[in-house]
């Protein structure tokens, strides 16, 4: 089987390098994401820069204010287990569906991105390893042949990995990880609809605990920066 090419427009490019930069921090919450400084950085015009941010806005990742522009959302309790919510509830039907119908090309596709990832996590690879991480979840969901469901599940996956790359990073799971995909690649294989989503379903909720967790250290550490912050009165 031969792999599939997808050849980037320049606002695709733009739209993943700026997140990759939301979720590895370099654009923290609150970040304004200003035209012209990201334009010069990737070295194309506004055109592409602009219609990436308008796209990451659809997402909700980036809010659009009057007259001040665009910003990295602010990261929330409330927002990550609402996103959570949604990705369990589309997945789960997804890899359902998936269990039923994927294909040996479908599961070679599953396959090649897993030890992808695999191979990337050995060599440190962070950016890789969440690209090939992507591509198997998709892989798996896209044998379903719901691609309405599918399209779906893009805006809530994409806003998760602001709250769940950092918490794995710092969490020694990733073994862990790997056996949870192993185990939901089999399933599907299998064709044991029940056990896929059950087998999801747990790494899932696995994700959103670590993902919990790091957000209330970063949201004690930003309380204890602002009670050290100096008082200035006012007059």
């Amino acid at each position: 089987m031969l792999p599939e090419i997808h050849v980037e427009t320049a606002s695709e490019v733009a739209t993943r390098l700026i997140l990759d930069a939301i979720v590895d921090g370099r654009f923290p919450p609150g970040t304004p994401l200003r035209l012209q400084d990201i334009s010069r950085q990737l070295g194309m015009s506004m055109m592409p820069v602009r219609e990436a941010i308008r796209e990451l806005a659809a997402m909700d990742i980036v809010e659009m204010e009057p007259r001040r522009g665009a910003r990295v959302r602010e990261k929330s309790m409330a927002d990550l287990q609402d996103t959570y919510f949604s990705r369990e509830l589309l997945e789960t039907t997804a890899i359902r569906e998936s269990a039923g119908r994927a294909t040996p090309d479908d599961v070679e596709r599953a396959a090649a991105a897993l030890a992808e990832q695999e191979d990337a996590q050995r060599r440190g690879d962070l950016v890789g390893a969440r690209d090939a991480h992507e591509r198997f979840h998709f892989a798996l969901y896209k044998a379903s042949r719901r691609g309405w469901l599918v399209r779906s599940i893009l805006p809530a996956w994409r806003n998760s990995e602001r709250y769940r790359v950092r918490a794995l990073q710092l969490a020694a799971s990733a073994d862990e990880r790997l056996k949870e995909h192993r185990a939901m690649l089999a399933a599907v294989v299998a064709g044991n609809a029940d056990e896929a989503a059950a087998a999801l379903r747990e790494h899932l909720r696995h994700s959103v605990d670590l993902s919990m967790d790091e957000l209330r250290r970063e949201q004690e550490s930003q309380g204890e920066e602002a009670a050290a912050a100096p008082k200035v009165n006012a007059r």
